[in-house]
């Protein structure tokens, strides 16, 4: 019996190969809209309207249950599944996310 020695190169690749992490921080985690209490100092109540991914990072647009005509953009972190803690995105990023925010809120 003769082994016959493939390389890559003799397969033909229809597509790009992606690490499913990879791919999942891509996709934004949230797919409906969400419920969320902000814990102390803040203790307010805020519906998540809208997900995406700029740069790897998942924004949120948030609006108040008690203001609901202006919408608050954060960063999500989340940690095994959980959405752990938002953080206020930099400014040196706001016009650009504002931007793509528009074009769906």
């Amino acid at each position: 019996m003769k082994l016959q020695n493939t390389t890559k190169k003799d397969k033909q690749t229809l597509g790009k190969l992606y690490q499913f992490i990879d791919y999942k921080k891509r996709q934004p985690f949230f797919r409906k809209p969400i419920k969320i209490l902000m814990g102390s100092p803040i203790n307010e109540i805020f519906y998540m309207v809208e997900n995406i991914v700029y740069e790897g990072k998942q924004i949120l647009a948030l609006k108040q249950e008690t203001n609901i005509n202006t919408i608050v953009l954060v960063e999500a972190k989340i940690e095994d599944g959980q959405l752990k803690q938002v953080l206020r995105i930099s400014n040196e990023f706001l016009s650009e996310i504002q931007g793509m925010f528009k074009k769906t809120i």
